[in-house]
C-alpha cells in the first residue's frame, strides 16, 4: 500500500509538471505574439509616418514657384550693414533680401552676436520674415572658433580646440563637449552648426586648419568627428562635416586664394576621407564641400566646391551621403578671383546649398534661367529642395 501512494505521487508530479510545462509553452507563445504585434505595429506607425512625410514633401514641392525652389538652394550672411557697422539687428533691407528671395538658410558671425537676448531676438526677427522656414547657422567648433565668445559677453562653457579633445584619445570627451555646444545653440535659436572639422591634420605647415582638426591619425580623427556628430545632433542642432575632400593636407589658405591637395583618390580614401565616411556613418545632415583643388586625384581641375567629378561621382555616389551639401563659403578668395558664376557652377556639380553668394541677386537670376532654359532640370532642382525641406521637416519646422 506504502509503495501504490509513492507510486500514485510520482505520477501526479510528471503530469502536474507536463501540464505546467504546456501552460508555460503557451504563455510564451502568447507573449512572443505579442512582441511580434508590437513590432508589426510599430513597423506599420513608422510606414505611416514616412508616408505621410513623403505626402507632404511633394505636396509642398509641387506647391512652391521656380523662384522659391531656388531661393531655398541659398545660405546667406549679413554681417554689415549700409553703413559698415556690424549687424546685430533684423533691419528692412534684410527682411527684404529674405522675402524676395526666399533663402533657404541664414549664418551669423561674431560681427551679429553679442547678447544672449539680442541673438535669441535676431534669430527671431530674421525667421519671421521668411514663408519657408529658414536654417539658422554659425560656425561653433570651440577653441579659436567660436561665434559665440567674440563679443565676451555670452554665458556659454569654453570648448577647447578640437586637438585637445582629440588628443585625450577618448570620444566620450568629444560627445560631451558637442552636446554643450549643441545646447547653447539650441537655446539661443540656432539650427545648424558649421561644426566639426573632419579634416586630417596631415601637413605640419598648414596655417588655416592646424589645431581645428582632432588629429593627424584620420582614424583616431574620425572616431572624434562621429562622436561630435551625434552629440550636436542629440541636441536637434544639424552638424556639418567640413572641408570635403580634406583641407588638412594644403598649405595655402582658401579664404585668399587657390590651395592645393597633391593626394591621389587612393591616398585620400585611405587617410583623408576615412572622417567622412564615418559622420556619413553616423547620419550627418550636412557635409561642405572645400575649396580645395585636387589635380591627382580629379581631372577637371576644379576646386572640390565646383567639381562634379568630387560632388556628385564621389561625395554622392561612391561615399553614398544622402543629406544636404553645401559649399563652403563662396565669397573666398579661392573662389571669387577665378570663377565668376560660382553658385552656378556648384549646384550644377552636385552641391545642394550655396554658402554666402558674392552676389546674390546675380546667382539666383542665373540659376533661375538655368532652370527656365533646362540647363538644370526642374527634377534636379526638385531633389535639392527635396533634400533641404526634408531635413527641416525632421526638425518639425513645418
Amino acid at each position: 500500500m506504502k509503495k501504490i501512494s509513492i507510486f500514485m505521487v510520482f505520477v501526479i508530479f510528471i503530469c502536474t509538471g507536463c501540464l505546467g510545462k504546456s501552460q508555460t509553452q503557451q504563455t510564451t507563445l502568447e507573449y512572443e505574439n505579442q512582441i511580434d504585434a508590437t513590432t508589426e505595429n510599430e513597423t506599420a506607425s513608422n510606414v505611416d509616418l514616412e508616408q505621410q512625410k513623403e505626402y507632404f514633401l511633394n505636396q509642398k514641392i509641387a506647391s512652391m514657384t521656380l523662384e522659391q525652389k531656388v531661393g531655398q538652394l541659398f545660405f546667406c550672411s549679413f554681417r554689415k550693414d549700409e553703413q559698415n557697422l556690424p549687424v546685430t539687428v533684423c533691419n528692412e533691407s534684410i527682411a527684404n533680401t529674405i522675402k524676395q528671395y526666399h533663402i533657404g538658410g541664414v549664418v551669423l558671425f561674431g560681427e551679429n552676436i553679442d547678447t544672449e537676448q539680442q541673438t535669441k531676438q535676431l534669430i527671431a526677427d530674421i525667421k519671421k520674415h521668411s514663408d519657408i522656414p529658414l536654417f539658422i547657422g554659425v560656425d561653433e567648433e570651440g577653441g579659436r572658433v567660436s561665434r559665440l565668445h567674440a563679443s565676451g559677453k555670452m554665458q556659454v562653457a569654453d570648448v577647447p580646440t578640437a586637438k585637445e579633445i582629440g588628443d585625450t584619445n577618448d570620444t566620450n570627451v568629444s560627445y560631451e563637449y558637442a552636446k554643450t555646444i549643441g545646447s547653447e545653440l539650441k537655446e539661443l535659436g540656432f539650427d545648424v552648426d558649421f561644426a566639426p572639422v573632419a579634416d586630417v591634420n596631415t601637413n605640419a605647415y598648414n596655417i588655416v586648419i592646424g589645431d581645428r582638426a582632432f588629429s593627424s591619425d584620420a582614424n583616431i580623427a574620425g572616431d572624434m568627428v562621429s562622436a561630435f556628430v551625434k552629440g550636436l545632433q542629440e541636441q536637434n542642432i544639424s552638424a556639418c562635416a567640413k572641408h570635403f575632400p580634406g583641407h588638412g593636407d594644403t598649405i595655402e589658405d582658401s579664404h585668399n586664394g587657390i590651395a592645393l591637395a597633391n593626394r591621389t583618390l587612393q591616398q585620400m580614401q585611405q587617410t583623408e576621407w576615412i572622417p567622412f565616411q564615418k559622420a556619413i556613418e553616423q547620419n550627418v545632415d550636412f557635409i561642405m564641400a572645400g575649396h580645395i583643388t585636387t589635380p591627382n586625384a580629379t581631372t577637371d581641375g576644379l576646386p572640390a566646391s565646383l567639381s562634379h567629378e568630387m560632388l556628385t561621382e564621389q561625395l554622392r555616389n561612391n561615399m553614398h551621403f544622402d543629406g544636404i551639401i553645401i559649399t563652403d563659403a563662396l565669397d573666398m578668395g579661392a573662389i571669387t578671383k577665378y570663377y565668376e558664376n560660382a553658385p552656378f557652377d556648384a549646384v550644377c556639380a552636385g552641391a545642394d546649398m550655396v554658402l554666402m553668394p558674392f552676389e546674390l541677386q546675380k546667382s539666383y537670376e542665373t540659376i533661375c534661367h538655368a532652370v527656365k532654359e533646362g540647363i538644370i532640370t526642374e527634377q534636379e532642382l526638385n531633389q535639392k529642395v527635396k533634400r533641404i525641406l526634408s531635413l527641416k521637416y525632421d526638425k518639425g519646422y513645418f
